[in-house]
Order: structure tokens, then sequence, then C-alpha cells
């Protein structure tokens, strides 16, 4: 009984401290790009969280004017055939007023458990004046009126969880535009979302109630739920400027050319509620939240090699869905095979149908033992809001047969025994010899001889220089951080390269993600820090302990903040610029980090 009690003690001990170490690795923080700042100045906040969440809770930003935000952004990573997800918030903030203010914690619901993160504290110190414009005599800005508004709409109000809606924010204006920025982002919680590039805004003209409106679309998003029930899309909200010349004046010259009246205009568009159906149940055993329409390919290096030999299985899943949330193929892999976490290539685009393409994984497997081996046919099941049923895809199996490697003492035959195995038996059995053997004197003896003792010493030290190469090869390859960072600059330099296929296309959305992706991957590899977990400041102390130059690692912070802002707002230098700035701090802290 004591044994028993003794036992169950333990037992629970243990499931408590599994409890608590799922616990301790769930990371939610927030970070700013400056803490110092000037009145008129825009810098960036973001919360970031390194779990799949079910609500995020912003906090109440009221001493800054919002420009943009939140702005919701996912990356997923596989590591051990699992998936992980690292979720982040970025806002936009201009500081208005001067003094040291809080930015309050946001909070996120994970599993029924809230966490909150950290508060950022901002100082704010008085900015450069602002010149008055010389013109200012012909110019008066009043409040606006109902010269422009933002018309929201969705090409589907009802979706399945998973399945791809667009929304469409088109700009309807009776007045010229001088100037605009962005106040708030809409809001979408509970949608994973990717922006379609809609390139210059194109005008047309459309007529409401006899007027005559300029109408140009200014934003398109796809967006995929994540969860069932009601879900809403709060406003978008910008500021405007517009422009009117009305004639009248006191002067001559205000008769003549009429004045010039600036009208500022704060616009929202209309919230929109989703209702999002759940999957059906029961779910196939082999459901891995795919949705849309797909098809699946299996490709097989070679069907017969040698113990020990990499084979390379690659999987391609393509199509029209949510391929890039969808998680690993399950594949049943012979116990006697050495299994690699996929390589996961994402070959996806988006438009107005959605996200298409395809998604391929790479399996590097290594058979450990000879044998006659079949890998059972691989089965993927998606859910098809078209059909509303699941759909499955089936592979053939796979054969492979594995022969004796080469001086491998773990080569071991699984199959049973037959014909060849009774030949060789038949060769081991001898008749006896009944005669007398004749014996002859060999003179020539190895034994004893300068050879023998030459080969005897030999041997332990090949062997000896055998294992300290083995054991450094197998440092080497197993010392994933260190690989990682001497590939960085190479793996960064394939990522600018993606920037400047954007540059040349005249893409800056493209090209700034690109960029900002290439500087974040390369620091990230560099310094052996996850792109989750890197902020302003660890990425300023890392570099610093690595001993690179201060102005090297400012010049790498302000143009992470560059490819920021400049999804949400002009910036003051161009594109190559940014280009040429990003390639330049790559190669400079490769020679400072030998």
């Amino acid at each position: 009984m004591k044994r028993i009690t003794t036992y169950l003690l333990l037992l629970l001990m243990l499931t408590f401290s599994g409890v608590l170490a799922v616990a301790q690795d769930i990371k939610f923080t927030a970070a700013a790009s400056h803490y110092d700042v000037a009145t008129g100045d825009r810098f960036k906040i973001e919360f970031r969280v390194n779990a799949n969440i079910d609500n995020f809770k912003p906090p109440k930003i009221s001493d800054f004017r919002v420009l943009s935000g939140p702005n919701q952004s996912t990356s997923m990573s596989w590591v051990n055939g699992k998936t992980s997800a690292n979720i982040s918030y970025s806002y936009i903030l201009m500081a208005v007023n001067e003094g040291s203010f809080t930015i309050p914690a946001a909070e996120v619901t994970i599993e029924g458990e809230k966490y909150q993160s950290n508060t950022i504290e901002i100082n704010v110190s008085k900015g450069a004046n602002v010149q008055n414009n010389p013109n200012s005599n012909n110019t008066t800005i009043t409040k606006g009126s109902g010269d422009l508004f933002i018309k929201s709409s969705v090409n589907k109000t009802t979706v399945y969880q998973g399945e791809h809606l667009v929304a469409t924010y088109q700009l309807y204006t009776k007045v010229n535009i001088a100037a605009n920025e962005m106040v708030k982002n809409a809001d979408l919680n509970g949608f994973w979302s990717q922006e379609i590039n809609i390139g210059q805004a194109q005008w047309t003209q459309e007529k409401i109630n006899n007027e005559i409106w300029n109408v140009a679309t200014i934003r398109k998003i796809v967006l995929f739920p994540q969860r069932s029930g009601e879900l809403e899309i709060d406003p978008l909200e910008m500021r405007f400027i517009t422009q009117k010349r009305v004639s009248g004046g006191q002067s001559i010259f205000d008769q003549f050319f009429g004045k010039v009246i600036e009208e500022e205009h704060i616009v929202k568009s209309k919230s929109i509620k989703i209702k999002v159906l759940p999957h059906p149940t029961p779910k196939p055993d082999d459901f891995v939240n795919a949705v849309g329409q797909l098809k699946m390919t299996t490709e097989v290096s070679a069907n017969e090699v040698k113990a020990n030999e990499a084979i390379n299985i690659k999987i391609n899943i393509s199509g029209n869905g949510n391929l890039p949330l969808i998680d690993n193929p399950k594949i049943n892999f012979p116990k006697e095979f050495e299994i690699y976490d996929p390589k996961i290539t994402d070959n996806t685009k988006t438009s107005n149908t959605g996200v298409s393409g395809s998604k391929e994984y790479n399996y590097l497997v290594i058979p450990r033992y000879q044998g006659n081996f079949t890998i059972e046919p691989i089965t993927f099941s998606y859910f098809n809001p078209s059909t509303k049923k699941y759909e499955t895809l089936k592979s053939k199996p796979i054969v492979l047969k594995i022969n004796k490697g080469d001086g491998s003492g773990n080569n071991i035959t699984y199959t049973a025994a037959g014909k060849e195995d009774i030949k060789i038996l038949g060769e081991d059995i001898r008749y006896l010899h009944t005669d007398t053997p004749q014996f002859v004197l060999n003179t020539n003896n190895l034994y004893n001889s300068w050879k023998f003792y030459g080969l005897l010493l030999l041997a332990p030290l090949l062997f000896v220089i055998a294992f300290i190469v083995r054991n450094k090869n197998r440092a080497a390859m197993s010392d994933i951080a260190k690989v990682k960072s001497r590939k960085a600059g190479k793996l960064a330099a394939k990522l600018l390269s993606s920037a400047k296929k954007s540059l040349a296309a005249n893409d800056k959305n493209a090209f700034y993600e690109a960029t900002s992706k290439a500087l974040f991957g390369y620091i990230s590899d560099k310094l052996n820090i996850a792109v989750a977990d890197l902020t302003q400041e660890n990425i300023k102390s890392s570099l610093s302990n690595k001993n690179v130059d201060e102005n090297i690692i400012n010049s790498l912070i302000e143009t992470i903040d560059l490819c920021d802002m400049a999804r949400f707002a002009p910036v003051p230098v161009s594109e190559q610029e940014v280009y040429d700035k990003a390639e330049n701090i790559i190669q400079q802290i490769e020679k400072a980090i030998a």
C-alpha cells in the first residue's frame, strides 16, 4: 500500500510539473522601437506571444495618436513535428504631448487562461517648431463635411472556419485630397490576414443619388477565420486633408485666383459581422486543419539504396485554400528509419481568389537496416467548403529496398529465411576428410616480423584518428546554432534577393516586408535567438556583447523601423537606399562576428 501511495504521489508531481513547464513556456511581451521620442515623432510598439491565442485585448492608448494598429501578423514554426505560432500585434503611434507616459499592458487568453504583457514607458520631449506656411493667408482649415467616406465590404458574410473571404475598402470623394494618414487599422481579432497588393490607386467614377463620386480601392485583405462563432471586423479609421478653392476675398489676388480652404476629415468605415461555421463532426484522423480545394503529390528520390544512405520523400500540397496554416501531413514511417523534421517550402501567392499555390514538405529519411520496407499510403484529409464535406487524398504505398551498407555493423536483415539463406547454410557445412594431410613448413612467417609490429601499432592509431574525426563531425552537425550562425549571411542574401525583385517590380509593400524578414531572420540565426523573442533591447545587448560597433547597431534598428513604418506611412528615404543600407549592415555584422 505504501509503495502504491508513493507511485501516485510521484505521478501527481510529474503531472503538475509538466503543467508548470507548459505554462512557463508561454511568453507575452511588449516592446517599443524607441523609448525616448519628441513630439511629432512616430514610433512602433509591438506585443508578441509565442502561442495560439483565443482572444487579444488591446491596451487603452490615450496619450498618443494611433496612426495604425493593431496590425496582426502570424508566423508558424515546426519543431520535432509540432506546429507552434508566433503572433504579434503592432501599432504605429505619434507622440502629441510632452511628458512621461505609460502604455498599459495588453491581455491575451490562451486555453481559458489570461496572460498580461509588461507595460511600456515612453518619455516625450519637445519637438522642433513647425515652420508656418507662407501662404497661410490664403488657407483656412475647418472640420470636414460629408464630401468623402470609406465603404467596407466582404465577398461573403457566412464562411466555415479556415475558409477565406476578401475584405475590400473603397474611398469615395468629391474633393481633392492633399494628405492622408491611417488613424486606426481595422481590428482583425480571430482572423489570420494577408494583404492583397493593389498597387497604385486606380480612380473611377460612380453615380450615387445623381451625384458623381471619385472612387478608389485603398485596401484589400484576404481573411481566414481561426475560430467558429460570430466575428466582427472593426472599422478602419483614416484622417484626410482636402482642399477646395472658393472665389471671394478682400485682396485682388483672392478675387482673381480664389481662396483655398483646407478641411480635415476623420473618416470611419462600418464594422462588418461574419458568421463562422464550425467544421462538421466527426473529423477524419488525418485532418490537419486544411480547408479549400487541394491536391497532393508524392515523390521519392530513390526506391533502392544502401543502409545509412539518405532518401528524400517530398509531399506537395497544392491548390487554393489556407495553405500557410495547415499542419504537417501524418506519415507512418517504419521504426527502423531515422526521420528528420521536414524542410517546408511555401510557394503561395495572395489574390482576389484567396491564397493559392503549393506547400512542399521535404522529409530526409535514413534507413539504418537492410531489408524490404513499405511506407503505408499517405492520406491527407481537407474540408471543402464548396461540397461541405471532408475529402481525402491518398498516395500510393512507397516500397523501399534497403541493401546492405558498406562496412556497417548495424546491417541486420529482417526478412524471413528463404532459398538464399538455405544456400548459405549449405556452403557452411562440409564433409569430413578421412585421408592424412601433409604439412609443409612455411618459412615466410609474418609473426615476429617488423611488418607485424608496424601493423599492430598502426591499427590503434588509425582508430584514435577516426574516433576524433567522427566526434568533430558529429559535434559540428549537432551544433545547429553554430551551423545556422555560419550560414546566416548566405540565407539573408537570398532573402534580400527576393526584396530586390520586389523593388524592380515597384511592389513597395512586398519590398519592405522581404527586407524586414531578411534582417530579422539574419539576426535570429546569427545570435541564435528565436524571431518571436527578438526585441530591440535584446538585439542591442546581444550585438554589443559580440563587440559590434554601436553605429552599426543603431543603423540596423533604424532600418527595421523604416521597414515597419513604410508599410503604413511615407518615409523620408527611397527603397533603393533602404536596400543598400540593409545589405551593408549585414556585411558589417558578418565582418564583426567572424
